[in-house]
């Protein structure tokens, strides 16, 4: 609730009580014109509460199923609808306990009911979790719970239900506890979800959907009571969308993005039915305003949700306002880079290539971002971590090993390196917005992701959408494993070899920036080989212009320097540059480049429609195919690519700090 700010806190109550106040008044002139008798005046009170709130779980669905999870737009949603629910829990249990009071006394209050939940609650977490922990030990690591163990929880999940039904207590508060307590981490956790889904998904959802919609009569019900009902609900929805849109303009944020807050936190889901169906069920929610709700509820959802896609784009806020590029960073300036690690395989080389980068005169700000699948947790997280705790368990894990290798890496920086690490924990569908929001929020000039050909498809979606949405350049590592072990990490610098493959290009010039960071060190070897088409005129003379300008430049300032070589290549076709590339040879220990290029170029000719992976480009594709007789690492670059001159886009993230 906290980290979204005030903007989230603010909304989540006055999404509540002004809707609630409203639409009570709205009830009270309603009945001055009309009197309300019956099962529907007993239910318009009820209808109010319902209308007012907003479900925390409801929205979290939504958002899962529109891969905004980790969103800047997500996470105040998430802020505000938990406000929202626990403002109405609270309020609601106190006025029960008032009423219950007023009516039959102090000791209408049954001491019996909170000494039941005690017992469950002891019970479940003195006796049943250490059952789960002795499970997990059962199971050797990498592996999946025994069928044996998943049908023992699967009754501890019944037992507790029914135990609790029996003792005076709403049923579902054992399997809420229970899973409370459930271990988060495998195989407890992400594959016991995996396993116990699909039945709930296919069995249990559509039994219940079924169920709700039996108590759906539409043609019961009467004129009067169909309006009366529809009344309150579009004048709760319409207060709350006005609550929610005010406060976000006051604080600055674009009212495009307010109004599709505003639109989303009006959906309903599943678990909006099911508190429908519930008060149903205990009479104190008329059939006739049951069956209006849910249709009300489905209509809105339906409207809202295909608009939601419309007005909000999730890419609109990384625009950047200003330069953020290798190239266009001072020497002397200090460098900042995010580099994301997937595995524990993606340190050593990462470390490898920072570290010809960095040396005294040119310092580096560095943000590790280690990225996890969501599985098991209930929401998405983005956890920092203090580099100066040491592993809590005698068994390390992957966040302990990356923790304790960068460590080891700033010291050995002499001081040139600040370093801050971090946890993402996300949907591999929306992984790429924890990246791009660690890149604009830390104003980094460069972020760097690990590919491998091999990598799996979602994988290799996240590094297209953050080529597409960065608000930076982006360094494409590809790790042969030899550069790993060239060096070691932590020892005295050695003579590290890169190789800058130019043809030209926006990109190009990031790759030649990024090289030429690296001649400051005089135990890094630079070579530049640069290809011209043979009786070709270009036809960007821009472009041309700043390709010169910018390896002018460089060879004017290493014009006294060993450790820069500068090689011209001129050629008729691509045959003749693929094969000037393939003989490059083991000469070198890191290749940079660029991912686009002139493809109308007689340079590429015929080499396009071999390239397999768009990710790394033609050359960056062919540097990384099994044919290219090298065992050097790859890093392509794309420099940043959309800038807003003099502009500064506001956004939730802008205004939430």
């Amino acid at each position: 609730m906290t980290k979204s700010g005030r903007l989230g806190i603010v909304i989540g109550i006055g999404s509540y009580l002004l809707p609630l106040i409203v639409t009570s008044l709205s009830t009270v002139i309603v009945n001055q014109f009309d009197p309300l008798d019956g099962e529907l005046g007993e239910s318009v009170q009820m209808v109010t509460g319902l209308e007012s709130t907003i479900s925390f779980y409801g929205i979290l669905e939504i958002l899962t199923d529109m891969k905004l999870l980790n969103s800047e737009l997500g996470r105040l949603a998430l802020s505000s609808s938990l406000t929202n629910t626990l403002l109405n829990m609270t309020l609601g249990t106190v006025l029960v306990v008032l009423s219950d009071i007023q009516e039959a006394g102090i000791g209408s209050i049954n001491l019996l009911n909170l000494m039941s939940f005690m017992l469950i609650v002891i019970f479940i977490v003195f006796i049943i979790r250490p059952v789960m922990v002795w499970m997990m030990r059962q199971t050797p690591e990498g592996k999946r719970l025994k069928n044996e163990h998943v049908i023992a929880l699967n009754i501890m999940v019944v037992c507790s239900y029914f135990v609790s039904e029996s003792m005076g207590l709403i049923g579902f508060w054992g399997p809420i506890i229970l899973g409370v307590i459930t271990p988060l981490i495998p195989p407890m956790g992400s594959l016991l979800t995996d396993k116990m889904e699909a039945f709930v998904w296919s069995v249990f959802l559509p039994c219940f959907l079924i169920n709700s919609g039996k108590g759906v009569n539409l043609f019961s019900t009467t004129l009067t009571g169909f309006l009366i009902v529809e009344f309150l609900i579009w004048v709760a929805t319409t207060v709350k969308l006005f609550a929610i849109i005010i406060p976000s303009l006051y604080y600055k944020m674009p009212f495009m993005d307010a109004l599709s807050l505003g639109l989303l936190l009006n959906c309903r889901g599943i678990y909006d039915i099911q508190i429908f169906s519930r008060s149903n069920r205990r009479k104190m929610l008329s059939d006739e305003s049951y069956g209006v709700m849910v249709m009300t509820a489905m209509l809105k959802s339906a409207i809202a949700l295909p608009l939601l896609r419309v007005f909000y784009d999730t890419s609109r806020r990384y625009v950047a306002y200003k330069r953020r590029t290798i190239q266009h960073t001072r020497h002397d300036a200090e460098l900042r880079i995010l580099a994301c690690i997937y595995e524990e395989n993606n340190v050593a080389t990462i470390i490898n290539v920072l570290g010809a980068s960095i040396f005294p005169q040119r310092p580096m700000e560095l943000h590790v971002l280690n990225l996890e699948e969501y599985v098991g947790h209930s929401l998405p997280l983005v956890i920092s971590h203090r580099l100066d705790k040491m592993p809590s368990s005698s068994k390390p894990t992957k966040i302990d090993f990356i923790l304790n290798a960068f460590r080891q890496f700033e010291q050995q920086s002499s001081g040139s390196l600040s370093l801050q690490c971090f946890t993402a924990t996300a949907p591999y569908d929306s992984m790429h917005e924890d990246i791009c929001s660690m890149t604009f929020e830390k104003c980094t000039s460069l972020v760097i992701i690990p590919f491998q050909k091999t990598n799996s498809y979602v994988i290799k979606k996240i590094t297209k959408k953050v080529l597409k949405m960065a608000p930076c350049s982006v360094g494409i590592l590809f790790d042969r494993r030899e550069f790993m072990n060239s060096r070691h990490i932590f020892t005295h610098r050695s003579a590290i070899n890169v190789c800058v493959i130019f043809l030209g290009g926006p990109d190009d010039r990031e790759a030649l920036a990024y090289g030429a960071r690296m001649t400051g060190d005089q135990n890094a070897m630079l070579t530049i080989i640069r290809f011209f088409a043979v009786n070709h005129a270009t036809k960007d003379l821009i472009e041309e212009k700043n390709d010169l300008n910018l390896i002018s430049g460089l060879r004017m300032s290493t014009m006294d320097s060993k450790n820069v070589r500068y090689i011209k290549h001129s050629v008729k076709e691509g045959s003749e540059t693929f094969h000037v590339i393939n003989s490059i040879g083991n000469d070198f220990e890191l290749i940079l480049t660029g991912r686009t290029h002139d493809y109308c170029s007689p340079v590429l000719s015929g080499l396009v429609e071999w390239s397999e992976s768009q990710e790394l480009g033609v050359v960056g594709d062919i540097l990384a195919s099994s044919d290219f007789k090298s065992n050097a690492s790859v890093m392509v670059m794309q420099q940043q690519a959309s800038v807003v001159e003099e502009m500064v886009i506001q956004s939730p993230g802008f205004v939430l700090k």
